[in-house]
């Protein structure tokens, strides 16, 4: 595990132009604080670029443990608790792009991708890491297929 004093990353407070993140928020519980670190961490009109996953709509019982034991991500915020989030964060100009669909289409050719080409991959890395990679990508297809988990593609601007 890694454990970082952000004030001291680069010139400190206050001194990027950007920070990104792709798929790394989602395994934060607690946006809030995160995204005004990203914010104290920017210049006045620097800018947040941010792949995540959201709630579209609740969550079934079965999909509420699989996001937490196989994706090892709880408590998504919705469309509203991001933007929300984010403002009171201290950014504007926000866009939060759906990408849902996309990442559908993509989770979904990735298991078949994966599957059709199971021989050559446990060749290379063995039948015990095939089956875990399998799972998840199983459980991403599935989760995202229920349409209650969304992808996001989220720019915005410190104020």
């Amino acid at each position: 595990i890694l454990s970082l004093d952000l004030d001291k990353l680069g010139g400190g407070l206050s001194s990027f132009d950007g920070v990104i993140s792709f798929l790394v928020f989602l395994h934060i519980t607690d946006k809030e604080p995160l995204l005004e670190r990203c914010a104290n961490m920017l210049k006045p009109g620097g800018n947040l670029f941010v792949e995540d996953f959201y709630c579209v709509s609740p969550f079934s019982v079965a999909e509420a443990e699989s996001l937490s034991e196989d994706v090892f991500a709880k408590e998504l915020p919705t469309r509203e608790e991001y933007i929300s989030h984010l403002e009171a964060s201290g950014f504007h100009n926000i866009q939060f792009i759906d990408k849902s669909s996309e990442w559908t289409k993509y989770v979904t050719e990735r298991l078949g991708n994966f599957t059709a080409n199971r021989h050559n991959f446990e060749e290379v890395h063995g039948d015990p890491t095939y089956l875990s990679l399998l799972h998840f990508y199983e459980a991403v297809a599935a989760l995202f297929s229920g349409r209650n988990l969304g992808g996001v593609r989220i720019i915005a601007e410190k104020k």
